[in-house]
């Protein structure tokens, strides 16, 4: 009887575990005042997958209470110090992607760091300037928001700048961010979890359907 209550245990503890090994971890990146569109609009689109099949983080450098750019205050689940591994990286834009953020040396180790491990690794409006610093545009297709493509072609050459909303170069997903931000999104869902569970959170979201097509081809 014991070793039968033993094994039935066993096999219970390795479903449990093998569960959630096939888990996708997300983390978005979150400094301080962050815009709220590329921020949560990654965090909706994800958190509408089951919650068995997917773990959604925000990472920041501080573990300090912190304001999007709109003023709505949030805190981190982890910072970069104790993030755990990531099938997909996310790094929307903020206020400061242009310039501070950039120069913000153990986020930008993090950010190589994270995406050496990643299956995917996104970026939303100006956060294509932290992949850049981080040399991950280096000879890629990307894309940001439009007022900003000359510039990020200017400060990188290496990387290939479109004028698209939403770019993928392998694993590598880039969006201008606003409402691209969840197409770029979903594009990831469609990879990882089918295009019908795409296409089943986008008319959860009320996504058009024009909307829904450009997420999911690639570009």
């Amino acid at each position: 009887m014991k070793r039968l209550v033993a094994v039935t245990l066993f096999i219970t503890l390795f479903w449990i575990s093998a569960a959630r090994a096939q888990q996708v971890t997300v983390g978005i990146l979150v400094l301080d005042q962050p815009y709220i569109t590329e921020m949560a609009g990654p965090l909706e689109v994800y958190h509408h997958v089951a919650a068995d099949k997917i773990k959604v983080y925000l990472i920041s450098d501080t573990d300090k209470e912190m304001k999007t750019y709109e003023g709505m205050p949030f805190r981190a689940h982890y910072t970069i110090a104790n993030a755990p591994r990531l099938d997909v990286l996310v790094v929307p834009s903020g206020f400061g992607s242009l310039d501070r953020d950039t120069k913000n040396v153990p986020v930008i180790e993090w950010i190589k760091k994270a995406a050496r491990e990643a299956k995917y690794v996104t970026s939303h409006c100006e956060g294509a300037f932290l992949l850049a610093t981080a040399g991950l545009l280096n000879g890629k297709n990307a894309t940001t928001f439009p007022a900003d493509r000359a510039q990020l072609r200017r400060r990188f050459p290496a990387a290939k700048v479109l004028d698209q909303r939403v770019v993928v170069d392998g694993n590598l997903v880039t969006s201008a961010g606003g409402l691209a931000s969840y197409e770029g999104s979903l594009w990831v869902i469609a990879q990882l979890f089918g295009q019908q569970e795409a296409n089943r959170i986008g008319e959860a979201l009320v996504f058009g359907q024009s909307n829904m097509t450009a997420a999911l081809a690639i570009r």
